[in-house]
């Protein structure tokens, strides 16, 4: 089954992604960071430049704030890794999988 976003979702997105401080602080993180990934991975930042996205290191959903100190840049690698440990992403929903075609079971004579 596809991820797909609710309409609860897309509010949430809109409300947190949109809000004035966190676009300009967004901004300060990416010049702070120079585009490379602020994870500390081995006691030194990983540095990776894969698909870098401004992230909140306590989500807002956790109560985390849009303040330049709760926010960091982070690669895909690791984005998605925090994602799924907070149990984030889409929910599950859209078109169910398609079912298998069925087995003849006999012989048809034309």
């Amino acid at each position: 089954m596809p991820w797909v976003k609710t309409a609860a979702d897309r509010a949430r997105d809109s409300a947190v992604y949109n809000d004035p401080e966190y676009k300009a602080n967004r901004k300060l993180v990416r010049r702070r960071s120079g585009g490379r990934c602020e994870v500390i991975e081995h006691g030194r930042p990983c540095g990776s430049t894969d698909r870098v996205q401004c992230d909140h290191i306590i989500p807002v959903s956790q109560g985390g704030t849009h303040h330049i100190e709760n926010l960091r840049d982070s690669c895909h690698r690791h984005h998605a890794q925090k994602t799924a440990k907070e149990g984030g992403g889409y929910r599950r929903g859209g078109r169910r999988p398609r079912e298998a075609d069925p087995v003849l079971t006999t012989r048809t004579k034309w």
